[in-house]
């Protein structure tokens, strides 16, 4: 073995090394032939580890981690291909939205059209008196203006309803309610009431106010159904 002191080589036998003069004991010899020992065993390479499999999961994360990395590198594409196909998409959707709002505009105003139209001849017959002309007796007079009022109530309703004409309800019962005025209370006022007693003049009013409100109702329910 090597002398611990100027490293050359030391006689077992004598314990002497004739390199440096120096006698060494058992004890000594034994301390630098372990530190030689454990020098060597720090500079012999390690063997190497085996490389463990990865799972699935951590493949996946890795594959994701890469995709990150790739589109944060990679610029955005913004070539005026794209920039001209979204402009041309935009300017569809904008003319087949000019197109719907100018239909829904001449839908409307036709059905505007169509309630003054309705509600003016409705007027002229109750005016002319065309309707108790037609009839024999006083009694189908009777049941036939009222049920024009209900009929005018029914096609008001159904026109308001498809033009989303909200004032058409009101416009229906104001014209009702003038028609009822001058088909039977103005003749009754400017009559004085002749021939007629309390009691059918009571009956002729709860009558009249039911077949109002009941036409009032049925024009709001066909335009919010």
């Amino acid at each position: 073995m090597n002398c611990p002191n100027c490293g050359g080589l030391v006689d077992l036998e004598k314990k002497y090394c004739e390199y440096c003069d120096t006698t060494f004991t058992d004890k000594e010899l034994g301390l630098a032939d372990d530190a030689v020992h454990k020098e060597a065993e720090k500079e012999a390479p390690k063997p190497a580890e085996p490389e463990r499999k990865k799972t699935m999961t951590e493949q996946k994360q890795e594959e994701l981690a890469k995709e990150k990395a790739n589109r944060k590198s990679q610029p955005v594409d913004t070539s005026s291909r794209e920039i001209a196909t979204g402009a041309a998409v935009m300017g569809i959707m904008s003319l087949f939205s000019g197109v719907r709002r100018f239909f829904h505009n001449l839908k409307r105003t036709v059905c505007l059209l169509l309630l003054i139209a309705l509600e003016v001849g409705f007027a002229f017959l109750m005016i002319s008196g065309k309707v108790t002309e037609l009839m024999t007796g006083e009694i189908e007079g009777f049941v036939a203006v009222n049920v024009l009022i209900l009929a005018n109530a029914l096609l008001a309703g159904l026109i308001s309803r498809m033009g989303r004409i909200r004032a058409g309800n009101g416009v229906v019962a104001v014209v009702n309610c003038l028609a009822v005025i001058w088909v039977y209370v103005y003749p009754l006022i400017t009559s004085n009431f002749a021939g007629q007693t309390p009691q059918s003049v009571a009956i002729f009013a709860v009558v009249e106010i039911a077949v109002l409100g009941l036409s009032v109702l049925l024009s709001h329910i066909i335009y919010r159904r």
